[in-house]
């Protein structure tokens, strides 16, 4: 596993890079310290299977990095990183397809366990921070990218996996984790609360 980090702080780079490097076997971890050597990383081989991303980098002020992961795959291999966990940027993220979200503050055993669940195809966040957002207004689906929106419409008319993966000609595997993310989006714990949600949202066709 290729893992590369994305953060002007050394100490957090290194901080991280020690600790995946240590915990997930066979992982080879390289740190960039500005979006300009985050883009040359990505262009070299091999490339990373996974990118940890402070979105605010002081060479990139307008996140032009992230729009062009997003405009890619490289977005469904992304986990945000940040010291700051506003929430309009989380959603942002979430509605783009990043894979979850750690705080710098977290310890490393919620690293590790947020790490491992996005491993097996979850969006992660923080229970307490995902708490909060459930708490705060319902985003609006069109901030999602269009493939989530429509993984979204297949959830909403009840399509179970395998089959919206026959649908989309996504894998089972990818499927799972777009529907984690329209989950998480909307900080709905299943596919019942997110109709619910959903059914008060205007322009949303619920059935």
């Amino acid at each position: 596993m290729n893992i590369l980090i994305v953060d002007d702080h050394p100490l957090t780079c290194q901080g991280l890079a020690a600790l995946l490097a240590a915990t997930q076997a066979g992982a080879q971890v390289q740190s960039a310290y500005s979006a300009e050597q985050a883009r040359l990383a990505l262009q070299k081989l091999p490339r990373p299977d996974w990118i940890f991303l402070d979105i605010n980098l002081p060479d990139d002020p307008q996140h032009e990095l992230f729009k062009c992961l997003c405009e890619s795959t490289w977005i469904d291999h992304t986990v945000l990183i940040s010291a700051d966990p506003e929430h309009r940027l989380i959603r942002k993220a979430l509605a783009a397809g990043v894979r979850g979200f750690i705080p710098k503050t977290a310890d490393p055993a919620l690293v590790l366990d947020g790490f491992a669940r996005i491993l097996s195809g979850e969006f992660y966040v923080p229970p307490a921070l995902a708490a909060q957002m459930h708490d705060t207004a319902a985003p609006d689906s069109r901030a999602l990218s269009p493939r989530l929106q429509q993984v979204q419409a297949l959830l909403l008319r009840g399509t179970a996996n395998k089959l919206m993966a026959r649908q989309l000609g996504l894998s089972d595997h990818t499927v799972k984790e777009y529907v984690s993310s329209v989950l998480a989006f909307h900080g709905a714990a299943n596919r019942l609360e997110l109709v619910l949600k959903l059914s008060k949202e205007p322009g949303v066709s619920v059935g």
